[in-house]
């Protein structure tokens, strides 16, 4: 059975994300100018505008996500922090031993030496540069075999805190894949898609409007799509009064591009 739902037959110009919010700005403005549409266009408007303030706020989330505006990487950032103060702490304490009080001591030296060349510098860069320092030091652990030493010298504990805290911190800055939370680029792609369903909508609803017979509404359309007719060309979406006049919603392009 042929589907006649309004992606299935409305074709949009591409349309990023600037674009899209740009659109519908000037298509609810066209719409406060021009003369009062059908209910049914006023209700796929609304629905529009409902799309488009979903899409903004998953931008501005994707904006703040990662970084020190996000309130789960702050909190991620001060747990890996607690973590690295913690296990630099117990190492340290390692180092003030005389070496006759264990034959690893020298080893722990040599070992707080190469992670902590700058003490705890390193966690006051900014977050992914931090991920990135943090992540270098638990690789030169695992590849040197060090994590042996540790548990020897008792660390195990401080290591399995630090090794937690580092995944997720990798998670809240989406550098790492296993967050609870959906990707914000992936919500904003549904986001932008929902928008694009609901501008085909519109469109749809407004060409409803058109009577052959009725100048007016002819009028009425051609003012409400003009945006979209300036954007797309009016090869794509006419807005003379003669050619609008004979369009019908399945006159319009075949295509489910956005």
């Amino acid at each position: 059975m042929r589907s006649f739902a309004p992606q299935d037959f409305i074709q949009l110009p591409p349309l990023d994300e600037t674009g899209t919010l740009t659109l519908v700005e000037e298509l609810e403005a066209a719409h406060l100018a021009a003369q009062p549409s059908s209910a049914t266009a006023q209700a796929a408007l609304a629905r529009l505008l409902d799309a488009t303030e979903a899409l903004k706020r998953w931008i501005v989330a994707r904006e703040r996500s990662g970084s020190a505006a996000d309130p789960k990487a702050r909190a991620a950032d001060r747990a890996l922090d607690d973590a690295w103060g913690a296990f630099q702490s117990w190492l340290l304490g390692w180092t003030h031993l005389p070496d006759r009080a264990h034959a690893r001591v020298p080893d722990a030296r040599r070992l707080y030496t190469s992670l902590f060349p700058k003490g705890l510098q390193f966690l006051t860069l900014d977050f992914k540069d931090e991920w990135t320092e943090s992540q270098n030091r638990l690789d030169q652990i695992t590849t040197r075999g060090l994590d042996r030493l540790i548990d020897e010298l008792g660390g195990g504990p401080f290591l399995h805190t630090l090794a937690r805290a580092h995944r997720a911190y990798g998670d809240a800055l989406h550098i790492t894949g296993g967050g609870t939370t959906p990707e914000p680029d992936s919500m904003v792609r549904r986001a932008l898609e929902a928008t694009h369903m609901a501008l085909r909508d519109y469109v749809a609803q407004v060409a409803a409007m058109v009577r052959r017979d009725d100048p007016a509404l002819v009028n009425v359309a051609g003012h409400l799509l003009a945006p979209l007719s300036a954007l797309a060309g009016a090869s794509a979406y006419p807005a003379d009064d003669e050619t609008l006049a004979s369009a019908t919603p399945i006159g319009f392009p075949v295509g489910g591009g956005r």
